[in-house]
């Protein structure tokens, strides 16, 4: 019988721990993320879209070859008059096969060659910086998912010791009152409190359960996740604000990726200058078959050329005005760009600093809550307090954990949002790892 008790203990706990949601470090979670993301997958795409246009232009000042092969149908007839021998008929037959090999090489294009290339290298530097944006984004997506997940569990288990509390403090007045050291109404308010508190429970419960279900379908999960990486903050203010804002300049996505749009900009402006020079350009054909040739086709030719146009379909100043008013237009929004992130950049920078202040400063109101719970609690026992006392009490020691809680979250989500207007938002890991201060899980 024991045997068969042990079995059975075994697979209950096997199921049980079976039935418990994977622990996922947020490293674990990001690269999971990486991988599902549908739109790091379309950047990436694009990115790759733009390396191979690049990639596909860098020949472009190279002679094209090819083989050309037509079958000809034609007659020419007629005479040729004055000769000495007086007029000679004419009458040639063309009708045949034609074969040749084909060369053209562009020896001087007015610099529209080396511009398309440029501009394509930085259409894929432009892909390069949208797919770090992108990557970026999401890493701030993550954070405020994974430790709002975090959050609402730390609400969900202050709000459990809460209702434990109250139930304690309920058994005790009823107790009280069966023995008449309280009136009933002490005894009511204790069940109306105790009440209270299992609704605030309850509430924190579907709040973790939404934050799950948030995570669990970003990271494309079917199961829940259970984050074991836990709220953290670093008791240490940041770098100097000036450091900050040159890392900025240096490496955010988007004033990465006007720079590379100033570029595609001023190559705008060279081809669309190119179209008012001459074209020189190489050629040569050599025929393969000669059979059918007649006398005036060669058997090979080359020769150079130039084209200069005097005139075309498209108002060419029109298309230099269109280009430099583009990069009027690149070089605004980079300016515009600047100051927007430096902005945000200063914005995010205080935001982090507050929070970790706010932070800090809640460790004596806890301490204060704790402690009138405490005497409050014994002042009950010995009929100096009353119900009302203790859950007001109980009330501002709970608000005191949550606002720690919160505040802790609010430094995670601003420290994210900076990293990610610095260009950084890859190296939250590293502060998780330098946090000297980690919340209980």
């Amino acid at each position: 019988m024991r045997a068969w008790l042990a079995i059975l203990a075994g697979v209950l706990t096997g199921d049980a721990r079976a039935a418990e949601p994977p622990s996922l470090s947020y490293e674990d979670a990001r690269s999971a993320l990486y991988e599902v993301s549908d739109s790091r997958k379309a950047s990436e795409a694009s990115l790759s879209h733009s390396k191979e246009e690049a990639h596909a232009a860098k020949n472009l000042g190279l002679p094209d070859l090819f083989v050309n092969a037509t079958e000809v149908w034609g007659e020419k007839t007629g005479s040729i008059n004055g000769t000495p021998v007086g007029d000679i008929p004419v009458d040639v037959n063309f009708r045949g096969p034609r074969s040749s090999i084909n060369s053209t090489w562009s020896i001087y294009s007015g610099g529209r060659i080396s511009a398309t290339q440029k501009a394509l290298a930085a259409g894929a530097d432009v892909a390069s910086a949208d797919l770090t944006r992108t990557e970026q984004e999401l890493d701030v997506v993550l954070a405020r998912e994974y430790f709002g997940l975090e959050l609402a569990a730390n609400v969900e288990r202050t709000r459990k010791a809460v209702l434990e509390q109250a139930n304690q403090h309920l058994d005790r007045a009823m107790k009280f009152e069966k023995q008449g050291l309280i009136a009933k109404v002490e005894r009511l308010n204790a069940q109306v409190e105790r009440d209270e508190a299992a609704r605030e429970q309850v509430s924190a419960q579907r709040d973790r359960e939404i934050a799950e279900a948030s995570l669990r379908r970003l990271l494309h999960r079917d199961t829940p996740v259970e984050p074991s990486t836990p709220l953290f903050i670093s008791t240490q203010p940041l770098k100097p604000l000036a450091q900050w804002l040159r890392l900025a300049q240096g490496a955010n996505p988007t004033l990465a990726a006007l720079s590379a749009r100033r570029v595609q900009a001023e190559q705008g402006i060279a081809v669309a200058e190119a179209l008012w020079k001459p074209q020189v350009f190489a050629f040569g054909s050599y025929a393969m078959i000669r059979k059918y040739q007649t006398l005036i086709e060669p058997d090979w030719i080359a020769g150079v050329g130039v084209n200069f146009w005097l005139f075309t379909h498209e108002d060419r100043a029109s298309k230099v005005h269109a280009a430099r008013d583009s990069l009027r237009e690149v070089e605004s929004l980079r300016a515009a760009a600047d100051t927007a992130v430096a902005t945000e950049v200063e914005s995010l920078y205080r935001k982090v600093e507050q929070a970790r202040e706010q932070f800090q400063l809640l460790d004596s109101t806890m301490a204060l809550a704790e402690e009138n719970l405490r005497l409050r609690e014994r002042g009950f026992s010995e009929g100096q307090a009353t119900s009302i006392d203790v859950n007001d009490a109980r009330n501002a020691s709970a608000r005191s954990q949550t606002a720690r809680a919160v505040a802790a979250y609010d430094y995670v989500t601003a420290l994210a949002q900076l990293l990610q207007a610095a260009g950084r938002a890859q190296s939250l890991p590293d502060f998780i790892q330098q946090a000297d201060v980690r919340l209980p899980q």
